[in-house]
């Protein structure tokens, strides 16, 4: 019998043991590198697991940076500037510009 708890226990042990080190070599291989990599700002891809730089859409197109007059906030309780919108068209007239509705393409 006690043979028996021996070997139970050199057993829990080692499961322990491998589920332990399983556990340490997941976070050392997947979960500390991805943590790197999000604290430097940078994208983290699981598939590859590589650390991206991301890249600005104006670097690509060569557009620039769009610079301009700050928008206008007005003040809580005081009236507005800006011109009244149009007066909105009717129903059917607005559902004849939509290519989607119209008859004619399809």
């Amino acid at each position: 019998m006690t043979r028996w708890i021996t070997s139970a226990k050199l057993l829990a042990l080692g499961l322990f043991l491998v589920a332990s080190l399983a556990t340490f070599a997941y976070e050392y291989f997947y979960v500390w590198p991805a943590q790197k990599c999000e604290a430097r700002a940078a994208w983290w891809d699981p598939d590859d697991r590589q650390c991206l730089t991301p890249i600005p859409i104006w670097r690509i197109t060569g557009r620039g940076l769009v610079t301009g007059p700050p928008p206008q906030r007005v003040a809580a309780g005081t009236q507005s500037t800006s011109p009244a919108p149009p007066a909105a068209a009717p129903l059917a007239k607005r559902a004849a510009t939509n290519s989607r509705s119209d008859s004619r393409f399809k």
